[in-house]
């Protein structure tokens, strides 16, 4: 127990010290020195005994005064059990995952710590113990955590990452490495092994090597941001730019989702967590996958946590709007609102539902008051400029772009609309720069923007860059399958290639 252990040692080295500077000032009898060896005695008894110390008290003090209602019962409820029977490893490592899971890193290592000395052979409190101790950054211990629990299941993947993270975060890149190619010789498939290697052989100067790693990582897991971020860094040391950006192209479209690691003690930590971010951030990657009525259930389990959470009703709007139920999708509007009129995210998801019901007026209304609380918000700016070109209104919509643009310069579908307009108005190198800074990222629609590009470079009678593009664009269609985009470029480029 690191908070017990250090004050009392500090005693312990205070008495030392005394009995130091008093031996050099003064020549103690017999009698005071052995006075001073019993105090020495004492200061390492109330170690020892704080160390063994058993029962109730040996369990950490949870203040649960800042945790939502539905928390707060939750690690009440599991305090109460551990208190009632602390000489139970289940319930004093019960109490240990619930407090983990709401990230109480320093209790849960008392309680795991506990947990463990009553039952000394249990993998799972070495292991979740060792996880804590990482999110704690007190990695030595983690390490020796870790390592005593992989030999009680050596088959346990996911212990022996952890592992390699710790010894790799340590700067002990030689025994992560030896480590690593442990598991990828028995789980080659494995992204996460592939991407610790190349962290590894990075941080050693292997930077070819690093980069191979990486690249299979991101083989296995295309979705990889952080081996496609890591992939760009090295390629970039290896003098080879235009393979770099196409990995930070692909970590821009990706940055934080991981390959899923098969872990049932830490799906167990997970699904302790009642609080409304957890099913909130559940409900975005349901989102992401389609899901959109499991996205909506874990949103309402977030306002069953937590009834004022403004975010959770204005995600609801966006989820009930892709399903077609916009009666919920406005109570939950009405919901945002009245938390807080101000929520410009609230007023833009509620302008996108009515422009879906091609309430076009209203939709407008909506998209202009998210932009009174914030001016910068690019979508709303992009949805009034798509309103004002349908209604033929090219020079709003023009500014609409435009600002878009401004809020948000990595926008390339703002960029190519504004471009189209400028190309109407004769204003082609306008147009020709905004097409060209539509290419990155790189997406599905880029072969659409090259098309763009080259058509203008055309009509600008600039026919060595028209032609470069339109191969281009022709090349980008043909490897996305995109057919039809296909058809009208090759006819396209027949017809200019015989005009030359």
């Amino acid at each position: 127990m690191p908070g017990r252990e250090s004050t009392s040692g500090n005693s312990a080295s205070v008495c030392v010290y005394s009995f130091k500077i008093s031996c050099q000032r003064f020549a103690f009898s017999f009698v005071m020195c052995r006075f001073i060896a019993a105090i020495l005695l004492v200061c390492a008894f109330s170690r020892i005994k704080v160390a063994n110390a058993s029962g109730p008290d040996s369990l950490p003090k949870v203040d649960t005064g800042n945790f939502l209602p539905v928390v707060r019962t939750q690690i009440e409820q599991a305090v109460a059990t551990a208190r009632a029977h602390p000489d139970d490893p289940e319930a004093v490592g019960a109490l240990a995952m619930t407090l983990h899971a709401y990230q109480q890193y320093e209790a849960a290592t008392l309680a795991y710590s506990r947990a463990h000395k009553l039952d000394p052979q249990k993998f799972d409190w070495l292991y979740l113990s060792g996880a804590a101790r990482m999110e704690l950054g007190d990695l030595d211990a983690a390490r020796e955590l870790l390592q005593s629990a992989v030999p009680i299941k050596p088959d346990n993947l996911a212990t022996q990452l952890r592992l390699s993270q710790a010894l790799t975060r340590l700067n002990r890149y030689t025994d992560a490495a030896a480590l690593y190619k442990q598991i990828l010789a028995k789980h080659p498939e494995n992204p996460q092994a592939w991407y610790g290697l190349g962290r590894t052989q990075a941080a050693q100067g292997d930077h070819a090597g690093a980069s191979e790693s990486y690249a299979k990582a991101c083989s296995l897991f295309p979705d990889y941001g952080a081996a496609h971020f890591a992939a760009a860094q090295e390629l970039r040391i290896l003098g080879r730019p235009d393979a770099a950006r196409q990995q930070m192209n692909a970590y821009t479209a990706y940055p934080t989702t991981e390959p899923f690691l098969d872990d049932p003690l830490f799906a167990r930590i997970v699904a302790l967590n009642h609080g409304p971010q957890v099913h909130m951030q559940r409900a975005a990657e349901l989102e992401k996958a389609g899901k959109f009525e499991d996205a909506i259930n874990e949103e309402k389990a977030a306002l069953a946590a937590d009834a004022t959470n403004v975010q959770a009703h204005v995600n609801l709007i966006s989820l009930y709007g892709r399903i077609g139920d916009s009666v919920n999708a406005k109570q939950h509007f009405d919901e945002a609102i009245y938390l807080d009129p101000n929520r410009a995210d609230a007023w833009y998801n509620f302008g996108v539902l009515l422009l879906s019901e091609r309430n076009i007026a209203e939709s407008e209304k909506a998209f202009r008051r998210a932009l009174e609380t914030n001016p910068d918000y690019a979508e709303a700016h992009y949805n009034l400029g798509v309103i004002c070109e349908q209604q033929v209104r090219l020079d709003d919509a023009a500014r609409e772009f435009g600002a878009a643009i401004a809020a948000r310069p990595d926008y390339p579908e703002a960029r190519f609309r504004l471009g189209r307009i400028l190309v109407n108005q004769q204003k082609y190198d306008a147009a020709i720069y905004q097409f060209a800074h539509a290419l990155e990222p790189e997406s599905e629609r880029t072969p659409t923007y090259l098309y763009a590009l080259a058509a203008t470079y055309a009509r600008a009678g600039r026919r060595p860059e028209a032609l470069q593009f339109f191969e281009k664009a022709r090349d980008g269609a043909r490897a996305l399958g995109q057919e039809q985009l296909l058809a009208s470029i090759e006819r396209d480029l027949k017809s200019f290639s015989g005009e030359q």
